[in-house]
C-alpha cells in the first residue's frame, strides 16, 4: 500500500500536510511490526519512530529484502554485523538467514543502532550516516571541520546517497511524529464529541 500511494502521489514530500487525507499519510508512513519495534527500541533506549523511520528507508518494511551489498531484512544488516550483534545479545547458533526473521532483525538492528548512537554521543544524524556509510567515514568527516548544527553536517556529507539517506530518515521521523500527534488529537476530539452527544 505504501508503494502504491507513493506512485499515485510521487511528490508527497513537497505538499502541505493538510493537502492529503490522513488515511493516505498513514499508508505512506505505516507501522507494521510495531510491537517488536516498540519493544526493542525501548529496551535499547531508542525512540520507536526513529527505528520505524530507518526501516522505512532501508527496506520499505519488506522482511525478505536482500540488497546488492548483501544486507538482510527489515533493517538491512550485513551478516558480519548480525553475527557481532548476536554475540553481544548472547544469541546462540546465529545463522545469516535468521536476519530474514523480523523479530531477530529488529532485535539486532536496534542493538546496532544503539551502539552507533552511543559512539556518536546520542546524535542521530551522525548515527544514521554511520549506519549507511560506516562509522569510520563519519569520524573522518567530523575531522574535516566543525559543523554549526546537524543541518550543516548533513549538507556537507560528500556521498550523495548518504546525504539523501540521512535527510530521508530525519524527514520520516518528523512525519511519524506529526501523524501520531494529529491522530491523537483527532481521537481526543472524537471522544469528547461522543461524550457531549451522550450527555
Amino acid at each position: 500500500a505504501m508503494f502504491a500511494v507513493m506512485r499515485v502521489v510521487p511528490f508527497y514530500t513537497q505538499v502541505p500536510f493538510g493537502a492529503i487525507p490522513m488515511e493516505y499519510w498513514k499508508l505512506l508512513f505505516p507501522t507494521p511490526y510495531w510491537p517488536q519495534i516498540e519493544k526493542y527500541s525501548r529496551q535499547h533506549g531508542l525512540n520507536p519512530y526513529m527505528v520505524a523511520s530507518l526501516i522505512r528507508q532501508e527496506s520499505g518494511f519488506r522482511p525478505d529484502a536482500v540488497s546488492y551489498s548483501n544486507a538482510y531484512g527489515l533493517m538491512q544488516l550485513l551478516p558480519s554485523v548480525g553475527r557481532a550483534m548476536a554475540r553481544k545479545a548472547g544469541m546462540r547458533h546465529f545463522r545469516t538467514r535468521d536476519l530474514l526473521n523480523p523479530v531477530v532483525n529488529i532485535q539486532l538492528g536496534t542493538l546496532y543502532l544503539k551502539q552507533l548512537m552511543d559512539e556518536f554521543n546520542g546524535n542521530s544524524g551522525y548515527a544514521f550516516a554511520a549506519y549507511n556509510a560506516g562509522d569510520d567515514r563519519v569520524v573522518a568527516w567530523q575531522k574535516i571541520g566543525k559543523y554549526d548544527g546537524m543541518t550543516e553536517f548533513v549538507e556537507s556529507i560528500p556521498f550523495t546517497q548518504t546525504h539523501e539517506y540521512v535527510e530521508s530518515i530525519l524527514r520520516n521521523e518528523h512525519m511519524y511524529r506529526v501523524i501520531d500527534n494529529l491522530s491523537t488529537q483527532e481521537a481526543s476530539a472524537q471522544t469528547a464529541e461522543g461524550h457531549t452527544v451522550r450527555q
